[in-house]
């Protein structure tokens, strides 16, 4: 309509009511530039808040489940262990069987960290990590997914070499599992069948056991670390959350 009666008064040469009719069409345009400018503004914030109760989201339970992880390695650390003294020693205690048993089979059973990131990537691959307002908070995720990008590749290459140790150690047993046990355990001496005997001075065993020892307190150290770096990261958001 206003653009209708300044054409009108344009052909009228009424200039008075050309100027106000100019002045309500520019502050008509700019109104609606502003209010849609307000929407998408709007729209951001509330996309940033969304994305960033996600991350917070991802990054706790991330950390549930590497921690869960780490102490079940820890635990097969443990008892790899004790199998690895008692093949030493060519002596196995009726108290020690049962944990000698499962030692046995979760023998090289690990994991690395893994981040949850689904929300990183969505933002990264997308071009919106600008949602995140601080640029602190947005070298930090980008510095933590080169981490993990690197833990895993260290992890691939720690199973290569794990590998052979375990094909040789599980040809010298054999376990009596009638069910699923998840990978877990727990395995009692009856279900396993083994010569110790023989297993005891056989040395290449005793070096397969070592070297698997050895490998999963190394990706437990290397879980661990990466549990801290993911520990700072919420903490980060959480402030930038509590703004």
């Amino acid at each position: 309509m206003i653009l209708r009666r300044f054409v009108h008064a344009l052909k009228e040469q009424n200039w008075t009511s050309i100027a106000i009719e100019f002045v309500l069409l520019v502050l008509g345009v700019f109104l609606g530039i502003q209010v849609a400018n307000w929407n998408d503004a709007l729209i951001e914030r509330r996309d940033a808040h969304d994305v960033m109760q996600r991350l917070e989201e991802d990054l706790r339970l991330t950390i549930k489940l590497t921690q869960s992880n780490a102490e079940f390695m820890t635990a097969n650390a443990r008892d790899t262990d004790l199998v690895l003294d008692r093949l030493r020693a060519c002596e196995l205690p009726e108290a020690d069987r049962d944990r000698f048993a499962n030692g046995l089979y979760t023998l090289g059973k690990i994991m690395p960290a893994r981040w949850v990131r689904t929300t990183f990537d969505e933002l990264r691959d997308s071009g919106r990590l600008r949602l995140i307002g601080n640029a602190e908070l947005r070298r930090a995720l980008s510095e933590t997914a080169r981490r993990q990008d690197s833990h895993e590749g260290i992890f691939q290459t720690r199973l290569g070499r794990l590998d052979p140790h375990i094909v040789y150690a599980d040809s010298q047993v054999i376990f009596d599992v009638a069910a699923s046990t998840g990978g877990s355990g727990d395995i009692t001496w009856r279900q396993l069948d083994i010569d110790f005997d023989v297993a005891c001075k056989d040395r290449r065993f005793q070096t397969a056991v070592a070297a698997i020892r050895n490998y999963t307190y190394d990706g437990l150290f290397d879980s661990n670390r990466m549990q801290q770096r993911y520990t700072e990261l919420l903490a980060m958001i959480e402030k930038e959350n509590a703004r």
